[in-house]
């Protein structure tokens, strides 16, 4: 509908920001950055409007890490200058620069950056945790938000991200406990459930209890299609093969993740169908070829690509 719109209203800067947003969430990476380059060429030229472009170049600077183009997303993210956006772009940029294999540069950043509120700082935090997971200094990370929980016990996101840095570092009793609280502040947190149902089906323990938690997710979120893999999961943890393959084939045409397809994969082979199985894996392989888990499936289950 917004094509035809568009059609008859080629210069209509908000039906193009439209068409943008809707060809990124589904995953047309192209057309977004066509619709979204076309905006910012059509504002330019209309003077007399103010716009706030920032969520424009942040939008664009997604694109271009999604596929991996991260001088051109650090190229969109410097355009963001101030406002409600220059923390959430400055944490993007420490991110990307993570990807490029540049952490103590991301982190010499995120440390650099002023903040107005307690949010921000939290913010800014969490990223920097992250960039020490990209990392994998795990313990690094986990001490860093363990300390800043101390000053914020109840904050939910550093409960989260302590609790996932825990599950790394194999402290599954750590893991529980932080999530645990999480689900008691917000008992509509979805992704809590899911985060802990699915640590126990990756397990093979608790498995009623993971599938009663992953319910419980799928039905705060019908459509998340992390929630839907670990759905397929837990299933298939349980030997039911038909029950795994519906949710991971869901999953993974919602949103064609390099985990949900080595998970489908291994459904697949499990069922005998070797063929798409391998073609799945290729595709993961292309997508992460250091992905871990791909590389703990091929070898546990003798899968010559």
């Amino acid at each position: 509908q917004f094509e035809e719109l568009l059609k008859a209203e080629p210069s209509n800067a908000d039906l193009l920001y439209s068409l943008g947003l809707l060809s990124l969430q589904g995953n047309l990476l192209n057309e977004a950055r066509t619709y979204f380059t076309r905006y910012l060429e059509l504002v330019a030229n209309q003077s007399s409007e103010e716009r706030d472009l920032d969520q424009v170049y942040l939008y664009l600077a997604q694109i271009a890490e999604d596929e991996k183009q991260y001088g051109e997303a650090l190229k969109w993210l410097h355009r963001v200058e101030g406002g409600d956006e220059y923390v959430p772009a400055r944490v993007r940029e420490a991110l990307v620069l993570a990807k490029m294999q540049r952490p103590e540069d991301a982190r010499k950043l995120l440390r650099s950056v002023s903040t107005s509120s307690a949010d921000e700082r939290v913010q800014l935090l969490l990223a920097e945790a992250q960039v020490l997971r990209e990392t994998r200094r795990y313990e690094e990370a986990f001490n860093l938000l363990t300390q800043a929980l101390e000053k914020s016990p109840d904050n939910v996101a550093l409960l989260y991200d302590t609790a996932m840095t825990a599950e790394k570092l194999g402290r599954i009793e750590a893991m529980e406990r932080q999530l645990r609280r999480v689900i008691e502040l917000r008992p509509d947190y979805a992704h809590a459930y899911n985060a802990l149902g699915y640590t126990f089906a990756d397990r093979s323990v608790r498995l009623p209890e993971a599938l009663q938690l992953i319910e419980k997710a799928h039905q705060l979120a019908p459509d998340d299609a992390f929630i839907l893999d670990s759905m397929g999961w837990v299933y298939y943890r349980m030997g039911d093969l038909a029950n795994a393959r519906k949710y991971l084939e869901l999953a993974y045409e919602s949103r064609p993740d390099a985990e949900v397809g080595i998970h489908l994969a291994e459904v697949l082979w499990t069922q005998g169908e070797q063929t798409r199985a391998r073609v799945l894996l290729r595709e993961a392989k292309a997508k992460e070829p250091s992905n871990e888990l791909l590389k703990s499936t091929i070898a546990r289950l003798r899968i010559g690509l």
